[in-house]
C-alpha cells in the first residue's frame, strides 16, 4: 500500500565474469542497473572491439520486412493472425549464439537491392516503350529524322478536330512545311513534317507559335517497330530475373523467417548488455555499475554473487539530492489499479502511493458509467478468457474482472439488463427486485436517486482527497499545509453541506427530500466557518510579503480561485456518472425497440432480431466503455488528484528480458 523501499548497489566485476554477470541480472530482472559513469570524463566507451562486425536490430527488422513484403496478400493475411512462435529455451540459446546471420542477412539483402534495380529498369523500359508507341505509324528510320545540311524532317502529334486541321495544314503549305498525315485517332493526328533550310526561320517561327508534342527520339536507331521489339525482349528479361529473385526470397523466407524473429528477440534482450559494456568508465580489469532493487528481493541479488568469484556487491546510502526510481508495492488486490497510476505519473519516493483509493471509486465510477448488469458478465467472461489464455495479462484480466463486478451491480441496482431486455423476453419482474435504486428510464425516482448518487460519491471522494493531504502532511510534519491549508477547507466544506441539506433550500432543489440535520446545526456551524474562512483569508497567501496583497490573494484563494467556486464545480463534475449511465441506457433501450419491431418481418425476423440485439449492444457497449474509461479518468485526476496528489516521480525500469516476437518456454 505504499511506494517500495528500495536499496542502493555498488557492483564491481572482473572483465572475465561481466558478460555472464549481465545475463544473470537480466535474467532475473528485479534490478534497476545503471554503467557507472566517471563525472569528469564520461563521454569514454571501453569497448575495445568497436570496429568489429555487430548485427543490429534495425539490420533484422529490415530483413524480415523483406521477407514479409515477397509474400501474397493471403499469406500476409495468413501472418497476421498467427500468435508468437513458441521458443524452447534451448533452442532459443542455440539460435541467438549462431554465426551464419551475417552471411543469411547479405544474402537478402543482395536479392532485395537487385529486385529494386530490376524494378527501376522495368520503369525505364516501360516508359520508353510507351514513348515510342506513339510514333509507331513512323516505318522509316529514326536517323532518318532530324536536322540535316539541307532540310529539317520531324515528327509531330497534334490534337485537332477536323476543322481546325484544314486550317492548319493550309498554314503548313504558306510556311513552305510540307507534311504527310501518318496516322488519326479521334482528334489525335501523328504529322511527318519538312522543309528545306532555306525557309527554316520562317517555318520554325511559326512552329513556335502552335502547340504540338514533338517525337524526342535521340539515341534510337532503326525503325520504330524494332526498338519496341528489343525493348519488350529486354522488359521480358528483367521481369523474369525479377520472379526468379523473389521465388529465392522466399524460398529464404520459409528457411529463415522463424530463426529470423528468434534472432531478433535475443539481439534486443542483449542490447542492454552491450550498451552496459560499451558505456561504463573504462579500467583495464574491472567494471562499475550501479544499480536499485527493492528491500524484500535484495537477497535475489545478493545471492546471485555467490557465483561470480570476480564479482562483487556492495550496499551503499543514495546521494542526498538523487532521485530514485518508484516501484509501486500494492496488495494483490489493488495492482490491477497501478495502470491508473502509471497513465498518470507515478508518486515521488517520499509521496504516498494512491493506488488503493484509487480502486474503489474508479471500478464504482465506471460501473456507473455503464450501469448494465448484462454488459458487466460479458466482462467478467472476458476477464476469465484473458486470464486463462495469456498469461502476461493477468494484471489487465484482474482490472477487467473488477470492473465487470462494479458494473453488475451498478446495473442490477438501476435495473439495467442490456437495457430493457427482460420486458420484451420475459423475467422483467425478477429482475426488478434487484433494482432498489428504481429504474432510471422508467420513473423519476429512479433518475434522482442516479443524481444523487452521483453527487453524494463526488462529495464523498472530494472530502477523503482533503484527508488523505490532511493526515500525509501531518505525517511528513509539514503542519503548515496541514492546518494553515487544508483542515480550514475540510471545515468550511463540510460545515456548507451540511447547513445546505439542513434547510429547506436543498429539498427544493430536490437534492433531498426532506431535511437530513436539525435545524439548529448551521447556528453551531457559523462559529466553526468564520474562523476557517479568515485562516484561509489570512495564510493561504502568507509567501506574499505584503500584507494588503496577502489578504486580497487570500479573499480570491477563498471564493475564486480553488476557493468554494471550484469545490462546487468539483461536485458537480461527479454528474457525469450519471450522464453517462444514461446514454448507455438509452441507447440499450432503443436497441431493443428497434431490434423487436423488425422482428415482425416474416421469416427472417427472428434472425433480424437476433443479429440487431448482438451487433447493436457490442456497439453500445464499445463506444461507452471507452467514455466511461476515459470520464472516469478523469474524475481521478481532475478532481481527485488535485487535492492531494502530485506525481511526477521517475518509473523504476528493471533490467530483464522483454520478448516482444516469441513466447519462451522452458
Amino acid at each position: 500500500m505504499a511506494v517500495a523501499k528500495l536499496a542502493k548497489l555498488l557492483i564491481i566485476t572482473h572483465k572475465s565474469d561481466e558478460p555472464e554477470l549481465l545475463k544473470a541480472l537480466q535474467k532475473r530482472a528485479v534490478v534497476e542497473i545503471n554503467p557507472y559513469v566517471l563525472e569528469e570524463n564520461p563521454s569514454i566507451s571501453s569497448s575495445s572491439d568497436s570496429d568489429s562486425y555487430k548485427i543490429d536490430d534495425r539490420q533484422i527488422k529490415k530483413i524480415i520486412e523483406i521477407l514479409e513484403g515477397c509474400r501474397s496478400r493471403k499469406e500476409q493475411k495468413v501472418a497476421s493472425k498467427a500468435g508468437k512462435y513458441v521458443v524452447k529455451k534451448t533452442e532459443y540459446e542455440m539460435i541467438g549464439n549462431r554465426e551464419d546471420f551475417k552471411d543469411i542477412i547479405e544474402e537478402i539483402s543482395g536479392y532485395d537491392n537487385e529486385i529494386k534495380n530490376n524494378e527501376i529498369k522495368i520503369a525505364e523500359i516501360n516508359n520508353k516503350i510507351n514513348l515510342l508507341k506513339k510514333w509507331q505509324y513512323f516505318h522509316g528510320n529514326i536517323e532518318d529524322l532530324g536536322r540535316f545540311k539541307n532540310f529539317v524532317i520531324r515528327l509531330a502529334g497534334f490534337r485537332l478536330k477536323s476543322s481546325e486541321f484544314k486550317k492548319i495544314s493550309g498554314q503548313l503549305h504558306r510556311h513552305n512545311i510540307a507534311f504527310e498525315l501518318l496516322n488519326r485517332s479521334g482528334d489525335m493526328l501523328a504529322l511527318i513534317l519538312a522543309y528545306h533550310n532555306d525557309f527554316k526561320p520562317e517555318a520554325e517561327e511559326y512552329l513556335n507559335s502552335i502547340s504540338f508534342d514533338e517525337a524526342e527520339l535521340d539515341g534510337y536507331k532503326g525503325t520504330v517497330e524494332d526498338n519496341i521489339n528489343n525493348l519488350i525482349k529486354s522488359l521480358k528479361y528483367h521481369n523474369d530475373r525479377k520472379e526468379i529473385l523473389l521465388k529465392l526470397l522466399r524460398d529464404m523466407d520459409s528457411r529463415y523467417y522463424r530463426d529470423l524473429i528468434i534472432y531478433l528477440d535475443y539481439v534486443e534482450n542483449n542490447n542492454d548488455i552491450e550498451e552496459a559494456l560499451d558505456s561504463n568508465f573504462p579500467t583495464e580489469n574491472a567494471s562499475v555499475y550501479t544499480g536499485w532493487v527493492a528491500n524484500k528481493e535484495k537477497n535475489k541479488v545478493f545471492s546471485l554473487f555467490d557465483k561470480f568469484k570476480h564479482s562483487k556487491i556492495y550496499e551503499i546510502e543514495p546521494k542526498e539530492d538523487e532521485e530514485l526510481p518508484i516501484i509501486l508495492d500494492n496488495k494483490p488486490v489493488f495492482k490491477p489499479f497501478e495502470l491508473v497510476i502509471n497513465l498518470y505519473g507515478v508518486p515521488r519516493y517520499f509521496e504516498i502511493d494512491p493506488t488503493p483509493f484509487v480502486s474503489l471509486f474508479f471500478a464504482l465510477f465506471f460501473g456507473l458509467c455503464l450501469t448494465d448488469a448484462g454488459y458487466g458478465f460479458i466482462f467478467i467472461i472476458l476477464a476469465a478468457i484473458i486470464y486463462f489464455k495469456i498469461k502476461t495479462a493477468r494484471k489487465m484480466a484482474l482490472l477487467i474482472f473488477f470492473l465487470g463486478i462494479f458494473t453488475v451491480i451498478a446495473g442490477a441496482l438501476f435495473n439495467g439488463w442490456f437495457g430493457d431486455l427482460p420486458a420484451y423476453v420475459g423475467g422483467e419482474k425478477f429482475f426488478s427486485r434487484f433494482a432498489l435504486f428504481g429504474d432510471p428510464m422508467k420513473s423519476e425516482s429512479g433518475a434522482m436517486n442516479f443524481f444523487r448518487l452521483a453527487l453524494l460519491l463526488g462529495v464523498i471522494q472530494v472530502i477523503f482527497g482533503l484527508f488523505i493531504k490532511l493526515f500525509d502532511n501531518i505525517r511528513k510534519k509539514n503542519y503548515g499545509i496541514a492546518f494553515l491549508d487544508t483542515l480550514p477547507w475540510i471545515i468550511i466544506v463540510i460545515s456548507l453541506i451540511i447547513i445546505l441539506l439542513s434547510g429547506d433550500i436543498a429539498v427544493n432543489m430536490q437534492i433531498v427530500d426532506a431535511p437530513i440535520f436539525p435545524s439548529f446545526l448551521p447556528g453551531i456551524l457559523i462559529w466553526l466557518l468564520i474562523p476557517a474562512a479568515l485562516v484561509i483569508i489570512l495564510f493561504s497567501a502568507r509567501e506574499q510579503k505584503s500584507w494588503g496583497f496577502r489578504l486580497f490573494m487570500g479573499f480570491l484563494n477563498l471564493t475564486i480561485v480553488n476557493g468554494i467556486t471550484s469545490f462546487l464545480g468539483d461536485f458537480l463534475s461527479y454528474i457525469r456518472l450519471m450522464a453517462l449511465g444514461l446514454v448507455t441506457a438509452g441507447i440499450g433501450v432503443a436497441i431493443n425497440k428497434i431490434a423487436f419491431q423488425l422482428g415482425s418481418i416474416p421469416v427472417i425476423g427472428i434472425i433480424i432480431v437476433i443479429l440487431g440485439l448482438i451487433f447493436g449492444h457490442i456497439f453500445n457497449m464499445g463506444i461507452n466503455i471507452l467514455g466511461g474509461f476515459v470520464h472516469t479518468l478523469r474524475l481521478q485526476y481532475v478532481e481527485f488528484f488535485s487535492k492531494f496528489y502530485e506525481g511526477g516521480g521517475r518509473p523504476f525500469k528493471e533490467f530483464k528480458e522483454e520478448h516482444n516476437y516469441i513466447t519462451l518456454v522452458d
